[in-house]
């Protein structure tokens, strides 16, 4: 999960929109989007970093953010006990629905789109 979140900092900090790569990167930035409201409160006054970022009519937006930065919210219902095993891809629910392998198992499997990142890149620092 450090790699997820790590891959979506890059993204970031590269001038790019996160786009998740895996169900872990999906999961990581639907928790980031969920905790960034209270982030805003944790801002230090003295820190100007923040408040050097170009700002936008949409900042802080966070539902704007979820439309836009998934294609899918499937993960999500691994959270509703209704949906007891959906994670299944053999399940009756998730193969209506198109879901795939929600199993933890496979979080870390690259969708194929965008390009899958080269699995012997680096760790942060």
């Amino acid at each position: 999960m450090a790699r997820a979140f790590a891959d979506l900092t890059d993204d970031l900090e590269h001038g790019r929109w996160p786009r998740p790569s895996c169900t872990a990167e999906e999961m990581a930035l639907h928790l980031a989007i969920e905790d960034a409201p209270s982030c805003l409160d944790d801002i230090d006054a003295r820190d100007t970093t923040h408040s050097q970022l170009p700002e936008h009519r949409d900042d802080y937006d966070w539902d704007a953010c979820s439309d836009l930065l998934f294609q899918d919210h499937d993960v999500l219902m691994l959270f509703d006990a209704r949906l007891d095993g959906i994670e299944d891809p053999d399940g009756d629910v998730n193969q209506r629905l198109g879901m795939g392998d929600l199993r933890t198992a496979a979080w870390f499997e690259p969708f194929g789109y965008p390009d899958a990142l080269d699995p012997k890149r680096g760790f942060r620092r």
